[in-house]
């Protein structure tokens, strides 16, 4: 196995039920090998009116302002702890599947642009992501992560899909 060059894989997590089939189909698949290079990545957005709702800001100005910004950073503490959890849960399982150098990050800020970022700067072979199977409304209205890394990365970007609903 030494004679087999090791590659540079990114896999975009979402601590979503999707999320976790895609660690599944990746290990049931037996997709990494043991000297490959993988970084599980998930995108925290801070969008503050993703946490407060659709008010966003004037949540602030009607809430008590200082204690709705320190209930803000509270629920930022939150996120990244849960996570964090969440990502040792992923490496774990890759770890198990005899994969030696796993590590983990968390991107800030919109998960499509960040891990775009991330993987430019990275220069991966691969990036794997799943794909939730919205209808065309819901991905033109909400974004869609898994159609924005085909479009704008230029490694490879393998999309596993979603179980039917």
């Amino acid at each position: 196995m030494s004679d087999i060059p090791s590659r540079k894989i990114v896999i975009a997590y979402d601590q979503s039920i999707v999320g976790i089939k895609v660690l599944e189909w990746i290990n049931n698949h037996h997709i990494l090998l043991p000297n490959d290079d993988v970084t599980v990545v998930l995108a925290i957005n801070e969008d503050y009116s993703r946490i407060e709702g659709p008010g966003g800001w004037q949540a602030v100005g009607g809430s008590g302002g200082v204690n709705a910004v320190n209930s803000y950073r509270e629920a930022i503490r939150v996120f990244e702890r849960e996570g964090q959890e969440h990502l040792n849960e992923a490496l774990f399982a890759i770890v198990q599947t005899g994969v030696k150098n796993v590590k983990s990050e968390i991107l800030r800020g919109h998960a499509a642009e960040e891990i775009t970022k991330y993987a430019r700067a990275q220069h991966p072979d691969i990036v794997i992501c799943g794909n939730r199977g919205n209808g065309y409304l819901k991905r033109k209205l909400l974004g869609s992560v898994s159609e924005y890394l085909t479009h704008h990365l230029d490694c490879t970007v393998m999309v596993v899909r979603a179980p039917n609903k």
